[in-house]
Order: C-alpha cells, then structure tokens, then sequence
C-alpha cells in the first residue's frame, strides 16, 4: 500500500510491505519513507495503531480518523498529519471538485473540546484553512477547511465539549 502524506505543505511518499503475516491482530511491515527504510511491528488499538521501531525498541502510539476524500487524520506524539491513502490515483487540492461542490460540513473527528475558533461566519477561507481546534486525547487537533469558500456556520463555541460527527463549522 502506498500513503502521501503530507505535513506543512511538504509531502511525502511512503511504502508498506508486510514482512510475513499480517492481519487483524497486527503484523511485522517495513515502511520505505522517501527511500529511507524502518521496520515496525504494528498493533491496533482503540484509537488507533501502536508502533514498535526495530532495531531501536522505539514504541509509538497513533490515533487514527478516518476523513473525508480518501484522507485520514494520524494523531502522532507532538504532531497531527493529514494522511492520503494511495494519493497518486485520486485528485488533490482543486481538482478534487466534486468534493467541494456545495455547502461542506465540517464535524468533529473525535469526542474532544474546542480550544479555539480561527474564523467568524462570513470569513472566506481557503482550501485546507484552519477553521477549529479541538482538544481530544491531549492533542491539539486543528481542523482545516474541506473547500475554498466562505464560511457559512460555525456551530460551536470555545470551550465546549463536542461528541464524534458533532457538526462544528459549514463552508459555502
């Protein structure tokens, strides 16, 4: 399976090949990062994956949503990065129109609390803008805008709690 992901604007090219078997309960993968090669042992949890590193024991443990558009949300220690899954055979950015065609909903990934609201109804904001962070697991996760456009709603306030699929922000 391939993965681009993509962290400040920089986007990277990522590999997965199973080393043995693989399945539900996890499995042995080497990961091939721009040409740089790792060997993880992956296990799913609740949230996610936890990661261990060979040769260097390191355990990482990762918090993963799925979005919309192919793209999932990898809540990684310090760091949130925007996943796509096999980017290569879908549209990006603009080109992906039929995503962005209409009023757009943006929803709480996860249960959490809204930490901050970058933007007021009438805002136009552009693709990916970050419209809201919601704190969930002790991360900040800031939720960036799924179309250009202007911001219709936003539906929430600072400091309120939010449930998974909790409407948060609509952009136009």
């Amino acid at each position: 399976m391939t993965l681009e992901v993509e962290v400040n604007g920089r986007v990277r090219s990522i590999a997965v090949t199973p080393l043995g078997t693989a399945g539900a309960a996890g499995g042995r993968f080497q990961l091939l990062v721009d040409g740089v090669a790792y060997e993880v042992s992956a296990k799913p949890t609740d949230l996610g994956l936890s990661l261990l590193f060979a040769p260097s024991g390191r355990v990482v443990d990762a918090a993963v949503t799925p979005l919309r558009g192919g793209e999932w949300l990898v809540q990684l220690p310090h760091v949130n990065v925007t996943a796509l899954v096999d980017g290569r055979s879908r549209p990006r950015g603009g080109e992906r129109a039929g995503a962005g065609e209409g009023a757009q909903r943006v929803l709480a990934p996860m249960p959490g609390r809204v930490v901050r609201v970058l933007v007021k109804a009438g805002d136009d904001v552009a693709l990916r803008q970050g419209l809201i962070v919601v704190e969930a697991m002790k991360m900040e996760n800031e939720l960036g805008s799924p179309k250009a456009g202007r911001v219709k709603e936003i539906a929430v306030a600072e400091g309120a709690s939010v449930e998974a699929g909790r409407l948060l922000v609509v952009v136009e």
